[in-house]
Order: C-alpha cells, then sequence, then structure tokens
C-alpha cells in the first residue's frame, strides 16, 4: 500500500478554501528526506518548491535514474498519483515542523481515488514536473487532497508565473494517519520493508 503522512490540525472537522497561485517561491525549504517518512530510493518528489498552510508545490525531473523509469519511454502518468501522495506526505511534514521544528515525519496511507484524470501516457524524459496539493478537507484521522501534475517547459517569468506549462494528472485522493502507537509499528515495519526493497535492488542492479 503506497505510504502518505500528514499531520492533523486540533480541529476535528475542517473545510479549506481553495488556494489559486500554484508558483514557486524563492525561500528556502526543508530537503524532501526531512519531510516525509520514505527513504531512498523511494524518495519520489525532488523538492519542495513552495509551502503554505494548505498547500505543498513540488518538483520532479524525469530522467533514466527514476524510480518506475522505462527505457525509450519515461514514467507512465499513472505515477502521478504516487508523487501526488509524497507531496502530500511533504506537506504534512512542512506542517508538522512549523509547530514543532524536531517532529520526525509520520507514517500515514494514501486510501484511493474517486476521480483521476490523465491527459496522456508517459512522462517523457527530460521532463520537469510540477506537483501541486491542496488540503481540502480533514476529520480527525482521515483526510482529502485535490492533486495535479503539470509539466513544466521553461523558465518562471518575472511574476513567478511559467508561461509553457500543461495539466497531465488531476486527481482528488483520500488519505489516512493512525494515530501515535499504530504509527509507532507501521514505521518500523516500513522501515523494514524499505531495507529489503533496496538489498534486492541493489543486488538486481549489480547483476550482470
Amino acid at each position: 500500500m503506497t505510504q502518505t503522512a500528514r499531520a492533523m490540525s486540533p480541529d476535528t472537522h475542517t473545510g479549506r478554501e481553495a488556494d489559486t497561485d500554484h508558483t514557486a517561491t524563492n525561500i528556502a525549504m526543508p530537503a524532501v528526506a526531512d519531510l516525509v517518512p520514505h527513504a531512498a530510493p523511494m524518495l519520489l518528489i525532488d523538492r519542495v518548491c513552495d509551502a503554505g498552510p494548505n498547500h505543498l508545490l513540488a518538483e520532479v525531473k524525469i530522467d533514466k535514474t527514476v524510480m518506475f523509469y522505462e527505457k525509450d519511454r519515461g514514467v507512465p502518468t499513472y505515477v502521478g498519483i504516487e508523487y501526488i501522495a509524497q507531496a502530500v506526505a511533504a506537506y504534512a511534514g512542512w506542517r508538522g515542523k512549523q509547530s514543532a521544528p524536531d517532529t520526525a515525519p509520520a507514517i500515514g496511507y494514501l486510501l484511493g481515488t474517486r476521480k483521476m484524470t490523465l491527459t496522456r501516457d508517459w512522462f517523457e524524459t527530460g521532463s520537469r514536473l510540477h506537483v501541486y496539493v491542496e488540503n481540502i478537507f480533514e476529520d480527525g484521522e482521515m483526510g482529502v487532497f485535490k492533486g495535479e501534475v503539470s509539466v513544466v517547459n521553461g523558465d518562471q517569468n518575472a511574476d513567478g508565473n511559467n508561461e509553457d506549462s500543461a495539466l497531465i494528472v488531476s486527481a482528488q485522493i483520500n488519505v489516512y494517519q493512525p494515530g501515535d502507537a499504530a504509527g509507532k509499528e507501521t514505521a518500523a515495519t516500513a522501515e523494514t520493508t524499505t531495507a529489503t526493497f533496496q538489498e534486492t535492488n541493489d543486488k538486481e542492479t549489480a547483476t550482470p
């Protein structure tokens, strides 16, 4: 099951107003590894570009070294839901550190999506992606996020906007973060699973 994470606010039932600004800022952001419970090779997003109380914007660069890459094609766009889920995890980590800088990333789960739209089949090699997530609802340990993955072509203009970008993936996802005791047990299991995956991957890479 895909892992994501959320830092729930004290409110037990919260609705969110839509954010409209999907652009990056010049404010330094923490490294992704400091915000999510994942470890290599499952760190899927490269960096956090911007974050706020209800949203986060991350970046992914598609090259031959990334997970799920297929030769001469790139990465299937259905992997976009994984990028969205990990951006939600980064949002949770970022929000947690706003109130307690030493807060460790918490384990959570992507439960699924009711609607996911893809406008093409592949993220092509060399593409730069922006992954935008917005917290639109949370109730206790449950939450709902809007997510978008866009291919960005070119640099930002003077206003901080990308003049040439295309929306490739859009989805609304449901996530769940267990309580502290269950979360710690799950975190230990996830760490063991990741280590085993890394060992297996290293052996396959080393095989002639």
